[in-house]
């Protein structure tokens, strides 16, 4: 359930920042299958295809920064209401990644503090997961959401020290670099939104202790009632595909992301009928789909950037996940 639902929360927020620009909601949860029984309380779960097939119908225009604008917090249901009543920035953020899952494990962005030139950074990376690595406007949004739900906290204007998107530079990319007011970069492995790290230690305008512990205990209750556990495999994949971005992903520093030796990590996806190999090919095709979006990287570049010693290796592989070659597939994408 944890993996194939989200937060009720999150698909009602994304109806309402939809009205909120000018786009039928109605229509929307229409054409994406929403039962109003999956949408009557924030607390509820709404199956993950469904939720996928909203956001193909929101993709048909690029409302994507102005859908994240006005999404801002609200998406996170009650984990983002607990987040508005900490005590700091960083308090906030500790306690979202803590309960992310409750709205999807895939909708927690990765925190990362580095020390750049400039100053330390605080960055929010987000992979971006299957099936969404296929759409743009998903991406833009949660960009934009970082901005606005941290502006939302600090109760202050903030803006981003930089930006980078995982996908080819747009032909309307002015319209990027005008709302995130920073520089933009394009074909990155990942999304990363970067601030001061300084932001960590703003009081939070909205504290308060006894608010907070109540809608904490529910946000609690919320996460004791998901699945036990994310399945060990899928918490491997999720690991794998960081690793990607990066370079070749190795099954020791895997292993040494969740904390277990490599032979137990073997043993443990082994138990779940997968494999380390399996793992990273599944990574790789999703990579794979999101790189052949950008027309300046050639089919040859892309299996570089995959790990593949020779072209020809990525080519075979590419046609036994699709059935097609790199080349037939960007063609096909590119006529509809």
């Amino acid at each position: 359930m944890q993996r194939t639902s989200v937060l009720a929360a999150l698909t009602r927020g994304l109806l309402d920042a939809a009205r909120a620009i000018g786009r039928d909601p109605d229509a929307l949860a229409a054409a994406a299958g929403l039962d109003p029984a999956w949408l009557a309380g924030p607390d509820q779960r709404v199956p993950l295809a469904n939720h996928f097939r909203l956001w193909v119908e929101l993709s048909r225009r690029p409302d994507g920064l102005a859908l994240g604008e006005a999404l801002g917090l609200s998406g996170l249901g009650v984990v983002g209401y607990a987040m508005q009543h900490g005590a700091t920035v960083g308090e906030a953020l500790e306690w979202q990644q803590r309960y992310g899952a409750v709205v999807h494990p895939d909708v927690n962005p990765r925190l990362e503090r580095r020390r750049e030139v400039a100053g330390e950074r605080l960055v929010f990376v987000q992979v971006v997961p299957a099936p969404f690595v296929e759409l743009r406007e998903p991406v833009d949004a949660q960009a934009a959401a970082i901005v606005t739900a941290l502006a939302g906290l600090a109760g202050r204007a903030l803006r981003a020290r930089w930006v980078a998107f995982p996908r080819a530079r747009p032909a309307d990319a002015e319209r990027h670099e005008s709302w995130f007011s920073c520089p933009v970069a394009w074909g990155a492995p990942a999304l990363e939104v970067a601030f001061e790290a300084a932001v960590l230690d703003l009081p939070l305008p909205r504290s308060d202790a006894r608010l907070f512990g109540y809608l904490a205990r529910r946000a609690e209750s919320l996460h004791a009632a998901l699945p036990a556990a994310t399945s060990f495999a899928e918490r491997a994949r999720r690991e794998i595909g960081d690793a990607l971005a990066r370079g070749e992903p190795r099954a020791a520093e895997v292993a040494r992301r969740l904390a277990v030796s490599e032979r137990t990590l073997s043993r443990r996806i082994a138990e779940e009928g997968t494999g380390f190999a399996q793992l990273v090919d599944a990574a790789r095709r999703e990579r794979a789909l999101l790189l052949l979006e950008d027309p300046s990287l050639s089919a040859s570049e892309i299996a570089f950037l995959l790990g593949y010693a020779e072209p020809a290796v990525f080519f075979r592989v590419f046609k036994r996940w699709t059935g097609e070659t790199p080349g037939g597939w960007r063609r096909r994408r590119s006529e509809t």
